[in-house]
């Protein structure tokens, strides 16, 4: 919240962080918690998933590229990823960036230094991979529910159906999405602590509320250890 990012700002040198990063397994709430600080908070939430489902969608050359490995649930390339991050950055200058999902491997994280240079905090969402399935299976069931009311509904006007279901949400796609993840994922924690990266543990087994009151407990013990002057 906004709380804890003022604070965030103090232990960092009292200037804006220029990226923040949301690390966590497919699942895990990346999206839900971004989305929530950029409404609260005014920040830039940048999802390298979303800008390449976005790509698929629109059928563009690079969206072509991407789609078998999206569907079988691989990473694409770091120089893809960077393109697009990099254009869509360039919109948005001198603002604090939430980046949902990346980096995703090393390579990721120097093309991301290289580019932006090094992030200032890391969140990290923490849960039993369990869980993780349960809700990415949910979700696509979900959306494909969503997708079948629509056409049922729209189906005698000719309306297309807007909400589709996410090729990379179902068992098969999900468990190799996690054995991923968990490949690349050590080595990424690895690097910000090299990078002298803080990064703030949340337990994302829970409600998407309950991490965000998780947030904003750290943000209210921020306040007093950093002196944060009171709001006028």
């Amino acid at each position: 919240n906004k709380e804890f990012l003022h604070g965030s700002d103090m232990i960092l040198g009292g200037a804006p962080a220029g990226i923040v990063l949301v690390v966590g397994g497919p699942g895990s709430g990346k999206g839900v918690l971004s989305k929530r600080l950029e409404e609260e908070c005014g920040v830039v939430h940048l999802s390298s998933g979303d800008l390449l489902r976005d790509e698929v969608r629109r059928d563009t050359v690079l969206g072509r590229q991407v789609r078998d490995i999206m569907a079988r649930g691989e990473l694409v390339s770091s120089a893809v990823i960077v393109t697009l991050m990099r254009r869509v950055m360039r919109d948005h200058p001198g603002k604090r960036v939430l980046l949902d999902g990346f980096p995703r491997s090393i390579q990721n994280a120097h093309d991301l230094v290289e580019l932006c240079g090094t992030p200032e905090l890391a969140l990290h969402l923490q849960c039993d991979d369990t869980i993780l399935m349960e809700r990415i299976l949910k979700r696509g069931e979900q959306a494909h529910q969503k997708a079948m009311e629509e056409e049922a509904k729209n189906g005698s006007s000719g309306t297309t159906t807007t909400t589709t279901r996410r090729t990379d949400d179902n068992i098969y796609t999900a468990l190799n999405r996690l054995r991923t993840y968990h490949k690349y994922h050590n080595s990424t924690l690895e690097w910000l602590r090299e990078q002298h990266v803080p990064v703030v543990n949340l337990d994302c087994s829970g409600s998407a509320e309950s991490v965000w009151e998780q947030l904003c407990a750290i943000g209210r013990l921020m306040r007093p250890a950093t002196r944060i002057p009171p709001s006028t």
